[in-house]
């Protein structure tokens, strides 16, 4: 029988539209032995019918029945809208069918799968595993969305990674960042206005906008105990204490002008994320820097890394306490030399990070321009390359076994996404409506429950399980429960 909290967990994981994350898919290795052959590539191109050496022709004139095919999992996320669900993409290695129809799971030439980490549900995953076929995570969203992902036993179950974080195959880091211009394109509010609107209109200096409350970093808490000491317009529904007007109460983005408008008469603003992982930063860093407004910032511990100099955003982490926050915020706010180097940044030559400007003149992908791919088409593309190549590397060994060596299995690793635990956000013994809200969405059970859940996916794969439906009694057989 299905445990509390794996049954919360389940109805946890819920489908949500975002962008894509296309993932590069290669040779799984699921034990602690490298060498174990039950997962080692198998070549399946005698089933092609076709001399090897024909199959990855980029010509006009290959027969699309000879080329890999790469199921897309989660079929809202399929990047192809001809109407058709399939398509054959044409990459720089070479060519492959990608499709929708997970019927495909079991024919011979499918050699990938991508999934897309806010829709990954364990419990539905295309099992038997086979030992040509390759996984691959594509995850932009937040850690939260899907917890099962912050472990090292689901990570190297991945044999491709598209995620925010650095060290992930097709890092995805700076998405939320359309380019080193829009840092600096947008003309801010003045400082005396803003000092003016103070007065005039009774601003707070700091502004604060959430409508998803009990989230895991426990942002709210945190907070909470700041406006004891500085003064805080929140105008979301969390913590709520200021009205928006009423023509944007209702709004679907707050990419809106209006919004924007808004936030650029502040000071600072408040750039909490709901989750706290390494490189998982959301437009809440990016935004305020657009408008000139100085983020206070707490998410990603190496958020400074991608900021456009070494102080143009305040870190939350730096603070001993919300009281200390508190304190450098109001002194700021007094100081208006102080708080102008703060947007030094905007001043000609002012962008100085030399690893954010080498990283945006790497990217392969832009932010949805006709001009340049998306990460979806991108990541899509690197798994089929990477596909491509070890097909061809199969062809070449089996040729030449001797000369021509199979490429090294990939496997995913903990750095390609590992989160740590959701913990309160101030040490309190808060009974308040906030403290409550935090732990009736139990996410240190959550994240734990998802730990289990990995054990047992692995443990499945490795025994040749057909249903990926057993998924929970293999978890109660992990705790010795028949």
């Amino acid at each position: 029988m299905q445990s509390n909290w794996s049954f919360r967990f389940t109805h946890k994981f819920v489908s949500i539209l975002g962008t894509l994350l296309q993932i590069s898919v290669q040779f799984l290795v699921l034990a602690d032995d490298y060498e174990n052959p039950a997962f080692q590539p198998d070549s399946v191109h005698t089933n092609y019918g076709q001399p090897a050496n024909s199959r990855f022709s980029s010509s006009s004139s290959f027969n699309h029945s000879e080329l890999p095919i790469i199921v897309w999992w989660n079929k809202n996320l399929f990047p192809h809208f001809s109407g058709d669900n399939m398509a054959t993409i044409h990459c720089n290695v070479g060519s492959c069918v990608t499709t929708t129809v997970k019927k495909r799971k079991n024919d011979p030439r499918t050699r990938g799968f991508i999934f897309y980490g806010t829709d990954f549900r364990p419990y539905e995953t295309p099992l038997p595993r086979q030992p040509h076929h390759e996984w691959a995570l594509l995850h932009e969203e937040s850690p939260m969305n899907n917890y099962i992902l912050s472990h090292q036993p689901m990570l190297e179950l991945f044999n491709h990674t598209a995620t925010f974080r650095r060290e992930s195959d097709y890092p995805l880091t700076l998405q939320h960042l359309p380019s080193l211009a829009y840092l600096t394109d947008r003309a801010p509010v003045p400082l005396r206005e803003k000092n003016l609107l103070r007065e005039t209109a009774g601003l707070a200096p700091v502004a604060y906008i959430q409508s998803h409350c009990g989230v895991p970093s426990d942002r709210d808490s945190y907070v909470q105990e700041l406006m004891k000491y500085v003064k805080v317009d929140s105008l979301g529904k969390c913590i709520h204490n200021k009205d928006l007007p009423e023509e944007l109460v209702n709004t679907l983005t707050m990419e809106e002008d209006g919004f924007l408008g808004i936030i650029a008469k502040y000071k600072f603003h408040i750039a909490f994320e709901n989750g706290l992982c390494r490189d998982y930063m959301t437009e809440k860093l990016f935004r305020p820097l657009h408008l000139g407004v100085v983020p206070i910032y707490w998410g990603s511990e190496a958020a400074k890394d991608w900021t456009p100099n070494d102080h143009s955003i305040i870190l939350k982490d730096d603070f001993a306490s919300p009281k200390e926050l508190a304190d450098y915020i109001n002194f700021l706010d007094q100081n208006n030399e102080e708080y102008q180097k703060f947007l030094e940044y905007r001043q000609p030559n002012g962008i100085t990070n030399r690893l954010l400007v080498e990283e945006m003149e790497r990217r392969q992908w832009g932010p949805g321009s006709m001009e340049e791919p998306n990460f979806i088409n991108g990541f899509e593309c690197h798994v089929c390359d990477r596909i491509v190549e070890r097909l061809q590397a199969e062809r070449l060994h089996e040729d030449n076994p001797w000369g021509n060596a199979l490429l090294p299995p990939r496997m995913g690793q903990y750095s390609h996404m590992g989160c740590p635990q959701p913990t309160r956000a101030v040490d309190t013994e808060d009974s308040s409506a906030l403290g409550k809200e935090w732990l009736e969405y139990d996410w240190v059970n959550d994240f734990w429950g998802s730990m289990d859940m990995a054990h047992a996916l692995k443990l499945m794969i490795q025994t040749g399980e057909k249903d990926a439906g057993k998924l929970f009694k293999y978890v109660d057989k992990l705790h010795g429960i028949n």
